[in-house]
């Protein structure tokens, strides 16, 4: 602790304290693991992989996720790969999720339906404006310096993932799903955060920065 700047250790606390804190992973770390139960790690080889309805659609299940994140108001999206649940929040009511069947967003239509598109540009700026309100407004009253500080470098120096991106960072589950033996169990996106999750069948769990994603995959698979 410096007693002459309690700020600067609040911040340091409030950054790298938590494994994924309020203003995401530390600038510093690409990704953090976490090690999951003890029990299902060493019991992987006596529990054999079984199909799930999702990976006999996963290319489609794939592109249309993808799609969503790019083309319409999701700005997160879970994929349950041995539940086949597809969980979505959106810009449209951002305090919600949704929960889909994956066989179901590959049906005609079904997409359309449920789902308002929005040119990417406007669903990014939109983010970065309800941020900005909440945290400009009388909410704002209630942080601690040291939260306030945080929070505007945070907000002014957001940028986020380019939309080329996604179609890569969406198809790289299938790699990590395909890997024998400790496989992907199920994956999140969150663009607002620009993190991704990935748990794997050993429970255990890895939080990426999404822009690192792929080369994060390319160095970790075979």
């Amino acid at each position: 602790m410096n007693p002459a700047n309690p700020v600067a250790d609040a911040n340091v606390f409030l950054l790298h304290e938590p494994i994924v804190g309020a203003f995401g992973l530390p600038a510093d770390t690409p990704f953090v693991s976490i090690k999951g139960d003890p029990s299902l790690r060493e019991t992987v080889p006596l529990r054999p992989r079984q199909q799930s309805r999702l990976d006999h659609i996963a290319g489609e299940v794939l592109q249309a996720c993808a799609a969503l994140l790019r083309d319409t108001g999701v700005y997160a999206i879970y994929i349950g790969f041995n539940s086949s649940e597809v969980r979505t929040e959106s810009i449209f009511n951002p305090f919600a999720y949704e929960v889909h069947d994956a066989e179901d967003l590959v049906k005609p239509g079904y997409t359309a339906r449920h789902f308002v598109a929005v040119p990417y540009e406007e669903k990014t700026r939109t983010i970065a404006w309800v941020r900005a309100m909440i945290q400009s407004g009388p909410l704002r009253h209630y942080l601690p310096a040291h939260w306030l500080k945080l929070m505007d470098e945070e907000r002014t120096s957001w940028k986020p993932l380019a939309a080329e991106r996604i179609d890569e960072i969406v198809q790289s589950f299938n790699v990590l799903r395909s890997i024998e033996g400790y496989y992907l169990r199920n994956a999140a996106i969150s663009l607002s955060e620009g993190i991704v999750r990935a748990s794997y069948n050993c429970d255990g769990t890895y939080i990426v920065r999404a822009d690192y994603f792929p080369e994060f995959v390319r160095i970790n698979t075979p």
